[in-house]
């Protein structure tokens, strides 16, 4: 089977006792070789909420919060090939309530599979989504959504990447 992402939206995460509107997700990808596979998880969004995160402009957040963040915790805990495998990946993307409060925040994702033993063309997959969350004058939530933009998954060639972005190997 090849590498693929599945994507689930947990639903919209409204806490209003703790002044937050947002989306919780989730993402698993099915590896066929955890060994030596590689992780590109890019982020671009207008009012950035990390420090390394310039504005508008993709960056490989597994680079730069890898280490820090709990997403990529069972990324790191798996490096060694035990064959197939599936890993989870939950995200929490929010915003404070606040008038005029907005958003976009856009995922590109990458997973290439370890290579093989005949050496065969790495498989590879994408996933794509966008979340726009907006609040009025007031701080109510008058735009809150996530979609998922695209799902690839190939053998052949290496995976698409945003225009401009390099990925480092």
């Amino acid at each position: 089977m090849s590498l693929q992402f599945h994507f689930e939206d947990i639903g919209p995460h409204r806490a209003i006792d703790e002044g937050r509107i947002g989306h919780r997700l989730h993402l698993r990808i099915a590896l066929d070789r955890r060994e030596g596979a590689r992780l590109h998880w890019l982020e671009r969004c207008d009012r950035p909420y990390d420090e390394d995160m310039p504005a508008d402009t993709w960056v490989d957040m597994f680079r730069i919060a890898g280490g820090r963040s709990a997403i990529f915790a069972q990324w790191f805990g798996t490096a060694t090939n035990a064959g197939r495998i599936e890993l989870d990946f939950d995200a929490l993307a929010t915003i404070r309530l606040a008038p005029d409060a907005r958003r976009t925040l856009e995922w590109w994702v990458v997973a290439v599979d370890g290579e093989d033993e005949d050496g065969d063309e790495r498989a590879w997959a994408v996933w794509r989504g966008e979340q726009r969350l907006r609040c009025d004058g007031q701080g109510k939530t008058v735009e809150h959504s996530l979609v998922q933009i695209d799902s690839l998954h190939g053998r052949e060639g290496d995976p698409p990447y945003p225009d401009g972005f390099l990925p480092s190997t």
